[in-house]
C-alpha cells in the first residue's frame, strides 16, 4: 500500500465532514438510500466529457455497477459504507460502461468508518484498498466546511429517470451541479404529498452535507459512493467534499440528497 491504513483513516476523519446526495430505494423505517439496488441514478444531468472525472470508480460484481467511489490514493478508493459487504471489483477509467476501458482491480480490504451506523447513515464513509495501484488522477479530499451556495459536482452511473417505475441506467458516466444548503435547513425538510409523507427532522448530523438544485437535478440509485466535489481548472486536482449516501426520492422538490 502507498499510504497506511491508519494514516488515511486520521486523514478521513479530519477532512470529510459531510456525508452527500441521495437515492430512492425504501428500507423499513421509510428511508431511501443510494446503491442498494440497481435502478436510479444522475437526474437531470448530461453526460460528463470522457477523462474529466478519471478518478471516478465503478465498483462491480457480477451483475454489474452497483456503486460509485473516488480514487484517493494509486491503490485506495474512497466510498459510502452502507456499499460495503459484496464481492466485487474496481473499475477505474472506463466512462462507457458497455466497454472493457480502464483497469479492473481486484478489492484486498474494505475499511467502513469505525462509528458508521447502518440504522442513522451517519458516517456513511468506507475505504477500498486495491491489490494493485491504478496510474490514474487522484481527487483531493478536502478539510474544509463547505459554506452554503457553494457549487458543487456529482458524478455516477446512476439511474437517469425520475419516475421510480422507469429503470433508465446510464451507460455512459453522467454528471449533475448542486448547490450546498445548511444542515438546520435540510433537517427541516418534510412533505405532505400523498405518498411521499416523511421528513428529515433530527436526521440531519454534523457528518453530513447536503445539496439541491431549484429544477429536478439530483443523484439516485447506482450514484452511491460516488464523490461530491469542487471542479477546479485544469491546473489543480478537484476537491471532494462529500460521498453519495441516501435521501428520499430523487431529485423531490421537498428533499434534498444527503
Amino acid at each position: 500500500m502507498i499510504l497506511s491504513k491508519s494514516f488515511l483513516f486520521s486523514q478521513l476523519f479530519a477532512a470529510v465532514s459531510s456525508a452527500s446526495l441521495r437515492g430512492i430505494d425504501v428500507d423499513i423505517d421509510g428511508r431511501r438510500r443510494l446503491g442498494i439496488s440497481d435502478n436510479n441514478r444522475i437526474i437531470g444531468g448530461s453526460e460528463a466529457t470522457e477523462g474529466r472525472y478519471s478518478y471516478s470508480v465503478s465498483l462491480q460484481d457480477d451483475y454489474g455497477h452497483f456503486c460509485g467511489g473516488s480514487l484517493i490514493a494509486p491503490d485506495v478508493v474512497l466510498s459510502a459504507a452502507h456499499c460495503a459487504g459484496r464481492e466485487y471489483k474496481a473499475v477505474i477509467g472506463r466512462h462507457d460502461l458497455r466497454t472493457k476501458n480502464g483497469e479492473e482491480v481486484e478489492v484486498e480490504l474494505e475499511l467502513m468508518h469505525p462509528d458508521y451506523d447502518d440504522d442513522t447513515t451517519d458516517n456513511d464513509f468506507m475505504l477500498v484498498f486495491l491489490k494493485s495501484q491504478v496510474d490514474a488522477d487522484l481527487v483531493e479530499v478536502s478539510p474544509d466546511v463547505v459554506p452554503v451556495g457553494t457549487n458543487v459536482t456529482v458524478m455516477g452511473w446512476g439511474d437517469t429517470d425520475i419516475d421510480e417505475d422507469v429503470d433508465a441506467p446510464a451507460n455512459e458516466l453522467m454528471e449533475v451541479e448542486v448547490s450546498v444548503i445548511s444542515n438546520e435547513e435540510c433537517d427541516a425538510s418534510e412533505s405532505d404529498e400523498e405518498g411521499w409523507e416523511y421528513d428529515y427532522n433530527g436526521q440531519i448530523t454534523d457528518n453530513m452535507i447536503c445539496a439541491e438544485h431549484a429544477t429536478a437535478k439530483d443523484a439516485c440509485q447506482g450514484d452511491s459512493g460516488g464523490p461530491l466535489v469542487i471542479r477546479s481548472d485544469s491546473t489543480r486536482a478537484d476537491v471532494q467534499v462529500g460521498v453519495v449516501s441516501w435521501g428520499v426520492g430523487c431529485a423531490h422538490d421537498d428533499f434534498p440528497g444527503v
